[in-house]
């Protein structure tokens, strides 16, 4: 196809307006002494849907909006291809995921920065957490108080909210006040990046503060095609918009904030990434990085659900004149159950009692229903999500063809290892040990699923290859680090090139306790300021806990 036409000349060109390119087209432009332009393949994200947090499943069947990635057939899930949705507008996946706020564990950081990444420990890291979070209950040693971002605390909606924590308590686990605070390990109430009853994605944070600057243009329908370099260095980005493919030059730098599917695709359609296999599609190679979209990483999602003796989950609000009433008391008032994301309170535990730190998440939700909301069960109900934090399994992203227009071949390899199938018996017995607490006694029904026939190690696996299902939480494609498998440097500097950075979640040498939103957010504050040459915010040293 022939280039007719180019968009100019900036100092920085930034590839995907989501969770981390909107961070960075705001930080980048507001002193004014900076051109960016920002460019996204999806459009602005809209309709009344997008802003009600109980309404986060509609875009994750919303093609618009979501790339509708799937992956190859997972072998050790039934070989199904599952369903991977990622954001394809702008806030790219903060505007359709399920509005979390957890940082993580201390550990995450502090064991990036024991494989040479000195930089990237809690106490460097958590002055930037600081600095992008505006909190409802206020500042304090560990949370900010005037950052762009809105992040509300959960609150008790139903009795079953509460049995939960009391359960956790029955089955002797501990209380966190604030998981991204003093303690993560442990079970209380789940923050959540919502403002007055809507929903608070990266866009309405960081974009739409900026996006009137003169500095600042910013490109909707733009799919990147490749990375245009003189030599090795990083001078331009080559987009198709409206049927023409366009150029637009850098003089500065290249940013590239695609998410962990879609960066790595990205750089091996500009000839970086593994010889051999971009030689296999007639790629010439530009620098040979094997680990380009390797070391894929996720957490697995499954559940159990139960059925409630009692009228008192949120079921009336799914269905009928009940939904109806929910929506105009949120739109009346921006209040009920439709201004929470329903994941209102969770823990975070050890699978067995010798690990020092979390490698589950356990959320807590007063319905009976699947987490993308395709399936609802008759009647009142609830269940408990178990997440697996700290998998071992690694997967890739690799190209299917040639041609941009083409989705990447996705791999998450669930559950191919030995220790991710003992933690997820582990974490699903733990679960079941704590809906059998006298807290649920009152409300109790039977196990809808997987049921009560559902009892030895090899029933329990067997069911979770048939109904496991990603958490949303894809990492580490890009990695950080100076291993031969590394991609980036602590700087997020792809190693061989020059004013090329990925800066998303796939520069995550190892994914985290968490929900990944708020590292990202974090990721791209903090370098920001060395894109800038800004000094580092001085690293603050808090006290943690320890088990």
């Amino acid at each position: 196809m022939k280039i007719e036409k180019a968009a100019g000349t900036f100092d920085y060109v930034i590839v995907g307006a989501g969770t981390a390119g909107c961070v960075l087209a705001n930080r980048l432009t507001e002193s004014g002494n900076h051109t960016v332009l920002l460019i996204e393949a999806g459009p602005p994200i809209s309709g009344l849907l997008s802003k009600i947090p109980a309404a986060l499943d509609f875009a994750l069947h919303d093609c618009r909006f979501n790339w509708c990635f799937h992956t190859e057939p997972e072998p050790s899930m039934g070989d199904r291809r599952m369903n991977c949705p990622r954001g394809r507008a702008l806030g790219g996946s903060s505007s359709i995921n399920g509005m979390q706020f957890v940082r993580g564990n201390p550990n995450d950081f502090d064991s990036w920065a024991s494989n040479g990444l000195d930089n990237w420990d809690y106490a460097h890291c958590l002055p930037y957490f600081k600095r992008l979070e505006c909190y409802e209950r206020g500042g304090d040693d560990y949370r900010g108080h005037d950052g762009p971002l809105h992040v509300s605390p959960g609150s008790i909606h139903t009795p079953l909210d509460q049995a939960f924590l009391d359960s956790a308590s029955q089955a002797g686990h501990g209380f966190s006040e604030d998981s991204n605070g003093y303690r993560q390990d442990g079970f209380g109430l789940s923050d959540k990046n919502t403002y007055r009853g809507r929903r608070w994605s990266a866009f309405d944070a960081y974009l739409k503060p900026a996006v009137h600057r003169d500095n600042l243009q910013v490109e909707t329908g733009c799919l990147a095609y490749r990375i245009i370099f003189d030599d090795r260095c990083a001078i331009g980005i080559e987009y198709k918009a409206s049927g023409q493919l366009t150029r637009a030059l850098a003089e500065k730098e290249v940013l590239i904030c695609g998410g962990s599917v879609n960066s790595p695709h990205l750089l091996m359609l500009s000839g970086i990434g593994d010889a051999e296999h971009l030689q296999q599609h007639g790629i010439p190679l530009l620098q040979h990085l094997p680990g380009v979209g390797q070391n894929l990483q996720d957490h697995l999602d499954l559940r159990i659900q139960v059925s409630c003796k009692e009228s008192v989950s949120h079921y009336p609000s799914t269905r009928g004149m009940g939904r109806i009433a929910a929506g105009l008391q949120w739109l009346l008032t921006r209040s009920g159950v439709c201004s929470t994301n329903l994941l209102d309170v969770a823990g975070y535990v050890c699978s067995r009692p010798e690990l020092q730190f979390p490698n589950l998440q356990l959320c807590f939700m007063a319905v009976a229903a699947s987490y993308d909301g395709s399936k609802t069960y008759e009647g009142h109900g609830y269940q408990t999500h178990i997440d697996l934090m700290k998998p071992t399994s690694r997967g890739s992203i690799r190209l299917r063809t040639s041609n941009p227009e083409d989705p990447p071949m996705i791999l998450f390899n669930y559950l191919q290892t030995e220790e991710d199938r003992r933690v997820a018996v582990e974490g699903f017995k733990l679960a079941r040990e704590l809906l059998a607490q006298t807290s649920f006694d009152q409300f109790r029904g039977v196990e809808l699923d997987p049921g009560d026939d559902v009892k030895s190690d090899k029933e329990i696996l067997d069911w979770m290859k048939i109904n496991g299902e990603t958490e949303y939480h894809p990492t580490s494609s890009c990695s950080m680090g100076y291993s031969d498998s590394a991609v980036v440097d602590n700087e997020l500097r792809v190693h061989g090139t020059e004013s090329l950075r990925v800066i998303d979640a796939s520069i995550m040498p190892e994914i985290v306790t968490a929900n990944t939103h708020a590292t990202t957010l974090m990721i791209a504050e903090k370098i920001s300021d060395s894109i800038l040459e800004n000094p580092p915010l001085p690293a603050l040293s808090v006290p943690l806990f320890q088990k």
